[in-house]
């Protein structure tokens, strides 16, 4: 789903958290407690995969990248289970539900743990792994500030009960999404941004891309100046 050939270097791998994951820590630490960025893959991928990004993300950043807690192959993963032939049923709302309660808990175990900064929490998701950042990131936007969601959308089944537009007006998301995506429609993508212009969210970018369920490279290096000016 992700670019191909991308080398993985100076990654080391964690069992010691609720949640498998491997990190990178900063290389040039200006500040005590570093800004956390986590990355959480999409459907039957592994902690590997949005981890290539490690190379060109900023070097003050602690980078970890988690494990799906459903093993459904040889370092396949899932975070909740999906019915490709239900459609009012599409995904386990109950798994979905408690991972994204399992995610926000290992964010506080993960700050106490590398001492990160508690306030500059980056969550950048892919496919399933984006459907699980939007709801986090409402679920506890006084920690999480940026997001990045690509090719995910936002599933209105697991959302916070309770929502109050005026605790997300400091979030900020990157929505991208491909043109011909055949997984996930590009106009759930539209509903979602939509969805979130609705609780005066002040910083949304969204943009489009010619490609399926994957990235290419313009909207890689559009991820990563995201990133770098923000």
């Amino acid at each position: 789903m992700m670019k191909k050939g991308i080398v993985i270097k100076k990654k080391m791998f964690s069992k010691k958290l609720s949640i498998k994951h491997i990190i990178k820590q900063p290389t040039m630490r200006n500040q005590y407690f570093p800004p956390l960025f986590l990355m959480i893959h999409g459907y039957g991928s592994n902690e590997n995969d949005l981890f290539s990004f490690h190379k060109d993300i900023p070097k003050n950043f602690f980078i970890i990248s988690i494990q799906g807690f459903y093993s459904i192959g040889s370092d396949k993963y899932s975070w909740y289970d999906i019915d490709f032939y239900n459609k009012d049923r599409f995904i386990n709302i109950y798994q979905a539900k408690t991972t994204i309660d399992k995610i926000s808990s290992f964010i506080e175990e993960a700050i106490q743990k590398y001492q990160l900064n508690k306030k500059e929490v980056w969550l950048c998701g892919f496919s399933q792994g984006a459907i699980l950042s939007y709801s986090i990131a409402l679920k506890i936007p006084d920690k999480v500030k940026k997001v990045i969601a690509l090719s995910g959308y936002l599933e209105k089944n697991i959302l916070p009960k309770k929502m109050n537009d005026s605790s997300y007006t400091d979030l900020e998301f990157f929505i991208s999404h491909g043109k011909y995506d055949t997984i996930i429609p590009v106009d759930l993508a539209k509903r979602g941004f939509n969805f979130l212009k609705d609780y005066k969210i002040l910083s949304l970018q969204y943009k489009e891309y010619d490609s399926g369920h994957f990235l290419n490279s313009l909207n890689y290096q559009d991820i990563i100046n995201w990133i770098k000016t923000h």
